[in-house]
């Protein structure tokens, strides 16, 4: 097989509030066996073998400022361990004031290090998802390079609802919330990362963004707001997210019993 580019952005700028704990690090800078825990998926990202045509060819890692220096010297270190194998070229971009904002700054960091062709692809996972593995990043590139776009998505398992007014708080219901809008479960999926896109397709919808000022909760959404919806690839369950401080000493726990 033919190898095709693959970049990827790692976005590791949140402040991780929901997660904080008395040191108040950011999750995704915390220890775990091996590194950082933002260094776990990305490790197993590079377990792909370049003969699949997918494995990473280089790194743009988003960070906050006051964490570069951590973040960078994580990385040096995964370099000079021979054990672990981050062999590409990386470099780091500043988090933005939101996620949208963040993978801008890594999109212009990644066209003014390594000028990516048209064609190539570009894959953008969250630092804190740990444990999406190689063959769903391989899987969602194959998809992506035939449909130009790929989400994984996994089946969701509550009743979910359409409230225009949210969850309403103890005080009671507001006169005008509404009556709650019950939506089909078999045809909704909850969406997760890494997502992979056509290199034009992905610079072009976030340019527009940029200009527009638009905030997209995921890069998925930004491109179906373009009229360039990605295809969803079957997600895993175990690819699920640390957001929480019950999430992170469970991600800790299985981390550092492998």
């Amino acid at each position: 097989m033919v190898a095709r580019n693959l970049h990827l952005i790692l976005l590791a700028g949140g402040q991780g509030l929901r997660a904080a704990d008395s040191d108040s690090v950011p999750k995704q800078f915390r220890p775990v066996v091996g590194g950082l825990l933002f260094t776990v998926s990305l490790l197993e990202f590079m377990t792909l073998d370049s003969s699949s045509g997918f494995r990473p060819s280089n790194l743009i890692l988003t960070v906050p400022d006051t964490w570069r220096e951590t973040a960078g010297q994580a990385l040096q270190n995964l370099e000079r361990d021979l054990e672990r194998d981050l062999d590409i070229p990386w470099a780091l971009a500043s988090a933005g004031s939101s996620r949208t904002a963040s993978t801008w700054n890594a999109v212009r960091e990644l066209e003014a290090r390594y000028s990516p062709e048209a064609d190539d692809l570009v894959a953008v996972h969250d630092a804190a998802r740990p444990f999406a593995s190689a063959d769903l990043l391989l899987r969602l590139g194959r998809a992506a390079a035939e449909s130009g776009g790929a989400v994984p998505g996994v089946p969701v398992s509550d009743t979910i609802v359409q409230s225009k007014a949210g969850v309403q708080s103890k005080a009671g219901v507001q006169p005008d919330a509404g009556a709650a809008v019950y939506l089909d479960r078999s045809s909704l999926v909850g969406v997760q990362t890494p997502q992979v896109f056509r290199w034009d397709l992905f610079h072009a919808a976030h340019a527009w963004a940029a200009e527009a000022g638009a905030v997209f909760t995921d890069d998925g959404g930004l491109l179906a707001e373009r009229g360039q919806a990605p295809v969803v690839v079957a997600g895993e369950q175990g690819n699920w997210k640390v957001t929480t401080n019950g999430d992170w000493l469970r991600a800790e726990t299985l981390l550092n019993s492998d």
